[in-house]
């Protein structure tokens, strides 16, 4: 007997039965344990938040740099010429009316899009239509609330084509899906800078398992052909935390409890080499003072802040470059300028916490003044470097553990 023509009541036992069988086998399956968060090189990043369930949970990978956020970054990064970064939140069976709390602590004015995944956890369940258009409409208001960014509501992919829903169910969900599309892309035609992406079938399926990088490279591109061209000239400059805000942040991390780490020693050892210069530094800054997580070419562990040239590059979004301190009203009475350091080249990028808190800086300084022609490839690099180290540090907080 097909589950389609059975009486309701039994229908809907196999349907939670079938669900319950699908959970089981998807609680073994990889995904992504690493830091929310994935990157592609570039200065002038535009920063995407991805949230949800389904494609953006990573299933099949074990890592965000090979599930949609890597992906995501990448194709918009080579669209639009710009660094990209994609933060990404979770939810393994989040839909429409859960999805809303993963957004509670996220500050969405960071963002230039917000994409949002939740269609085929809800379709798998088989929500009843009008009241999940009714919650849509409603987290889509609550959204644009808080954030002029594009709003990217990923619709559900077609069911048969994901694994272990290539059986006869599927086509009893495919319906529910389809409806669903159907009400989430006339949502987002009436809504202001809302888009719908209907996501098509990879045509890589020789996985046994769930997904493919290849899987979501080709996701990404569907969002990236359609979001790109808007965020290329997209603007979401981040106004520096308040102090109180950074030492909250690294109470949390826990950085003042932290013994020397040879990841981020060796990311600093990196940053002076190849950029040549006399000192690297990966600084902390709290209420009071700068001090350092790693050093190489200084035994100065800390100083006050009114000594700091780093509380200027966390005040930045992409960086800062000094070529010659002496020269710069900011610094030239400075300490380090005027004394025996004699510095005189500075650079430096911004680190974060993982709630986007400006914490610190990856940062060199020289006892040469520089050509200022040289600064991009100077903040390329830190950049580079920064986001390395900010992974490690992520790592730390007790709640990724």
């Amino acid at each position: 007997m097909q589950v389609d023509s059975l009486p309701s009541p039994l229908r809907n036992l196999a349907s939670r039965v079938w669900l319950w069988r699908v959970a089981s086998a998807r609680s073994r399956t990889i995904r992504p344990r690493d830091a929310p968060q994935a990157y592609a090189a570039g200065r002038d990043s535009i920063r995407m938040l991805v949230v949800g369930s389904g494609p953006v949970a990573g299933w099949g990978v074990g890592s965000h740099d090979l599930a949609l956020p890597g992906a995501l970054a990448r194709a918009v990064a080579a669209t639009t010429g710009r660094g990209a970064v994609v933060d990404v939140i979770p939810g393994t069976d989040t839909g429409v009316r859960s999805v809303g709390a993963l957004l509670d602590d996220a500050d969405l004015s960071r963002y230039a899009a917000v994409v949002v995944s939740v269609t085929m956890t809800d379709a798998l369940h088989r929500v009843a239509p009008e009241r999940w258009e009714a919650r849509m409409r409603t987290l889509v208001g609550r959204i644009r609330s808080r954030t002029d960014a594009t709003i990217v509501w990923l619709g559900c992919q077609p069911i048969r084509s994901i694994r272990p829903y290539d059986n006869e169910y599927g086509d009893i969900v495919q319906r529910t899906a389809t409806e669903l599309n159907r009400r989430a892309a006339e949502v987002c035609a009436s809504s202001a800078a809302t888009v719908f992406i209907p996501l098509g079938a990879p045509p890589h399926n020789a996985s046994a398992g769930h997904r493919t990088p290849a899987d979501y490279l080709f996701w990404a591109r569907q969002i990236a052909d359609v979001v790109a061209p808007d965020l290329a000239d997209s603007v979401t400059a981040i106004p520096p935390a308040p102090a109180t805000d950074r030492v909250d942040a690294i109470k949390r991390l826990r950085l003042h409890e932290r013994s020397p780490d040879a990841r981020l020693d060796g990311l600093i050892g990196t940053a002076r080499r190849t950029l040549q210069s006399d000192i690297a530094l990966f600084s902390v800054l709290d209420d009071e003072k700068q001090w350092h997580l790693a050093s190489s070419g200084t035994a100065l562990t800390e100083f006050p802040l009114e000594e700091s040239v780093c509380i200027y590059t966390i005040a930045t979004d992409d960086g800062m470059v000094v070529p010659n301190a002496e020269d710069d009203p900011r610094f030239s009475e400075n300490a380090m300028v005027t004394g025996p350091a004699h510095l005189r080249f500075y650079a430096g990028y911004p680190v974060e916490a993982p709630d986007g808190t400006r914490i610190g800086a990856i940062c060199v300084f020289g006892r040469t003044a520089r050509d200022p022609t040289e600064s991009e490839t100077d903040l390329d690099v830190l950049r580079e470097l920064a986001l390395l180290a900010q992974r490690e540090l992520w790592r730390w907080e007790p709640g990724e553990q």
